[in-house]
């Protein structure tokens, strides 16, 4: 029972945690994006020089970085499952002290738990990108 109730707050803090890391990532991202041609089109260096070569380099490795990874970076479905890690362990806290069979309740959530965890484990992004073709190849065909 206590197992359950440290995995799943565990889990709660690692997905905050990173909700924390990939959304100050993509605010640095964003801010590099904006800041480094500004410099060079008010022309407070040139990108001949050494400094405006690098601003160029970082903008290019930064843009690439931020298009490829922005499923992460700026995505709502971070703090969706935020929430509903935290909702399943409070249902999970509220059925165990109120129930007569502690067993089944354990089972219960644990096979929830499970489940959540898998299909978070599924939204890499290949696997991410691959599902929103389909989804836009099924409602182009609709």
């Amino acid at each position: 029972m206590q197992e359950i109730d440290e995995r799943m707050a565990h889990d709660v803090r690692l997905l905050t945690r990173w909700r924390l890391v990939h959304r100050t990532v993509g605010v640095l991202y964003t801010i590099i994006l904006i800041f480094v041609p500004a410099v060079l089109a008010v022309g407070f260096t040139s990108s001949e020089t050494p400094l405006g070569k690098t601003l160029l380099l970082i903008a290019a490795v930064v843009g690439g970085l931020n298009v490829t990874f922005k499923p992460y970076l700026h995505s709502q479905k971070r703090r969706a499952d935020v929430n509903n890690m935290r909702r399943l362990r409070d249902q999970f806290r509220i059925e165990a002290t109120a129930a007569d069979d502690v067993k089944a309740v354990c089972e219960k959530y644990s096979a929830l738990y499970a489940e959540m965890f898998e299909a978070r484990g599924r939204e890499l992004v290949d696997g991410h990108l691959g599902k929103e073709e389909i989804v836009k190849e099924e409602t182009s065909r609709q």
